[in-house]
């Protein structure tokens, strides 16, 4: 069976969403994004996960929510059944047993009960077919970890402004997973943008090979660069709660660069000193 592109624009999301349909608005969906993706990226640092498989638990669970509706279905039940999903799918699968265990500690802060760790039990592993059956068991993912870290290795001749460069970049890529970014832009595209970002916060400079701007090798327009980090940046200055653990990164990121991109402005940040 065909299945059609994960890729809409940012409107189409925001606009024709299920959860829309059924009286949830933008900024309440915006908040429970951002909530099961912070709640998966928490449960997967717990369960050792490796970060590639806790992004694609991350883009399961959007990709769940562009079909179905948060008036619905739970979406910390649903993050749940993602991650034990993409455990399998990354190659680091889990015992349900343990997910629903962790997953309950992060949620309560206590251990679960018998009786609720196999009532959550049954809930992950019917819910498991409901979720495979959503997404027309579309499993394939590709992440822009990859492409952001094979350039600059290849790119920054310095060897420790390529390792802040690197951190930098996977810094911003691990913080766009709490916005649609994933479902708007494909990951090479998306990897340009936390490159450009990741440059300015360390001041490393990005070589230039001779009038071919660098970014053109992500297949990306200066139009789609400049919207994605935009889109990241405003990750930043959402008005519900931040964690402790991402405050500095939203300090760093807000006062010390003030960002003009569109009407040409992209690739000259303003400097505050």
């Amino acid at each position: 069976m065909e299945v059609r592109s994960w890729y809409n624009t940012r409107e189409e999301i925001e606009v024709n969403s299920p959860s829309r349909v059924d009286g949830i608005d933008l900024k309440q969906e915006s908040f429970q994004r951002w909530s099961y993706s912070t709640f998966l990226q928490e449960l997967g640092q717990r369960l050792n996960n490796p970060q590639r498989s806790v992004a694609t638990s991350i883009i399961l669970c959007q990709r769940f929510f562009t079909r179905q509706s948060l008036a619905k279905n739970d979406p910390k039940t649903i993050s749940i059944i993602c991650m034990f999903i993409a455990g399998k799918v990354e190659g680091s699968p889990r015992p349900v047993d343990d997910v629903i265990t962790k997953a309950y500690r992060v949620l309560h802060g206590k251990e679960p009960s018998t009786e609720v760790c196999e009532r959550l039990k049954g809930a992950v592993l019917t819910g498991e077919k409901f979720v495979l059956s959503t997404l027309r068991f579309d499993l394939e993912i590709e992440h822009p970890y990859e492409p952001a870290l094979d350039w600059v290795r290849r790119s920054v001749k310095v060897e420790m402004d390529a390792r802040r460069l690197s951190q930098a970049a996977w810094n911003f890529l691990n913080d766009g997973l709490r916005s649609s970014l994933c479902l708007q832009f494909r990951p090479s595209q998306i990897a340009a943008a936390a490159i450009y970002l990741g440059s300015r916060i360390t001041n490393v400079k990005l070589p230039c090979d001779g009038e071919k701007d660098w970014w053109l090798e992500f297949h990306v327009t200066k139009r789609q660069l400049s919207e994605i980090c935009n889109q990241m940046l405003e990750i930043y200055q959402q008005d519900f709660l931040i964690p402790v653990k991402h405050e500095a990164m939203s300090n760093s990121v807000c006062h010390h660069l003030e960002y003009k991109f569109g009407d040409g402005g992209l690739l000259r940040p303003e400097q505050r000193t």
